[in-house]
């Protein structure tokens, strides 16, 4: 069975405070440990020290006493081991019948198996060679380190599963209550998922991590939500714009079944259908074209644009157009720094715009085309004397294949401002659409990445 999030941090955090807890028992029974017996060492050689200053004082027999009196006010809960033996090793005092062996040559500590407590408990001894020539051995038994230490233990044990079961508590609360808005944002896709697509994620502005994610998912289904939208209208502009084509070829192909054109009309015959096929294929290249600019993919290709001189090769590239037509172009550009862009498209976006003018400006008027730097960006306009487009059209002349009623008699796609607000949201520009009075003016808002 998979451990749900919740379960595995919580047992991941349960499982490193248990380890960082038990290694701080340990550490904390290891110096109490050390205490306890040090403890002991220096209570063997104070016990030690006294009986040499009593030597001093009252000599062998007061040494004497004193052990006999220390034997005699011996507890039942410790062992206490003492000897006494002159220079010739024959014992004096105490409850040591024989020298240990375990002694050695030197002066110093060492430890023998507890008498009274076998197998738990050792017993600490040191011995000193007195002025006379006789040695003393003293022993104290560790029984009070074993039971601190069972103490200890029993306390770490009952510590470390108090604090398993605080741990594995508190942390699936506080687990559960950091993953509720995780919870919330599979409830909100599942929702979508089922089809209300209107559903989102519940943000707070201004909140934590999860607030921040639920609001870019929030801007992206918002943004799928547009992308639906707008296939959902390309899709009907298509069946309302190439069904007259398709169907009109289709009705020529029809009638040459049963009347073939003769060989003086098989020409403008053959012309009439590849005009109509090529509005077909150049209406479905525009639409891929918005499609590959709109997928974002393109942005890896930008580099530094010398956006004046952008604005003049599209004049230069228009200007035998609109000369054709009786226009005037007039361009004003105004030198500044480059910008980080796509060149080729925004070439096609200038392009787009001043074709717009060109077709819809009157004989013997004007087009201006301006372009001009500040510390944010570049601003570029192209103004005309035409038509005009009423405000309540200006957001729907950038749908693709949406056309004007003044304007279905123009030559053209209805393709053109949508890949002009395509390439303007690539370069994340603003696109905006003003009366000229009377005509149009379009302002391009390039600013600096």
């Amino acid at each position: 069975m998979r451990l749900s999030t919740t379960a595995r941090l919580t047992l991941a955090n349960s499982g490193l405070l248990a380890v960082g807890f038990s290694a701080l028992l340990l550490l904390v029974t290891w110096l109490a440990d050390r205490f306890m017996v040090g403890h002991v060492q220096e209570s063997v050689e104070a016990e030690l020290h006294i009986m040499q200053a009593e030597l001093q004082v009252d000599g062998l027999r007061g040494v004497t006493a004193l052990i006999n009196r220390r034997m005699e006010n011996l507890t039942l809960n410790h062992d206490r081991l003492y000897r006494l033996e002159d220079a010739q090793g024959v014992k004096q005092a105490g409850n040591v019948d024989a020298w240990p062996a375990a002694a050695g040559a030197q002066e110093q500590s060492f430890k023998l198996p507890s008498r009274k407590y076998p197998g738990e408990t050792e017993v600490v001894l040191q011995w000193a060679k007195l002025t006379d020539g006789s040695r003393l051995l003293v022993g104290f038994d560790e029984i009070e380190v074993a039971s601190v230490r069972a103490d200890i233990r029993q306390a770490a044990l009952w510590s470390l599963g108090a604090m398993l079961v605080i741990s594995l508590s508190a942390g699936f609360l506080l687990t559960r209550a950091a993953l509720k808005p995780v919870e919330a944002i599979r409830a909100a896709a599942q929702r979508i998922m089922e089809g209300d697509l209107s559903h989102r994620i519940p943000a707070r502005p201004n909140g934590d991590e999860f607030d921040r994610l639920g609001e870019t998912l929030n801007s992206m289904l918002d943004r799928i939500n547009n992308l639906i939208a707008s296939v959902r209208g390309a899709t009907d502009n298509i069946a309302h714009d190439l069904r007259s084509p398709l169907t009109r070829h289709r009705s020529r192909l029809e009638a040459a079944l049963s009347n073939p054109p003769s060989a003086e009309e098989l020409q403008p015959w053959v012309e009439k259908h590849l005009a109509d096929l090529d509005q077909v294929l150049a209406t479905f290249q525009s639409l891929l074209r918005i499609a590959s600019v709109e997928s974002g993919l393109l942005r890896q290709e930008f580099a530094a644009c010398d956006v004046a001189q952008l604005v003049q090769d599209a004049a230069d590239y228009i200007e035998p157009l609109a000369e054709e037509k009786g226009l005037r172009l007039e361009v004003s550009v105004m030198t500044g720094l480059p910008l980080s862009g796509h060149r080729h498209l925004l070439f096609q976006l200038l392009i787009n715009l001043l074709d717009n003018s060109v077709k819809h400006a009157p004989p013997g008027s004007s087009i201006r085309l301006s372009a001009h730097a500040d510390d944010t960006g570049w601003r570029l306009s192209v103004a005309d004397s035409g038509p005009g487009i009423p405000t309540e059209e200006r957001l729907r002349v950038f749908e693709r294949l949406y056309r004007l009623d003044h304007s279905r008699q123009t030559p053209g796609l209805g393709l053109g401002l949508s890949l002009v607000k395509a390439i303007a949201d690539l370069h994340r520009a603003t696109v905006q659409i003003e009366d000229n009075q009377p005509g149009t003016q379009i302002i391009v808002t390039l600013t600096k990445s």
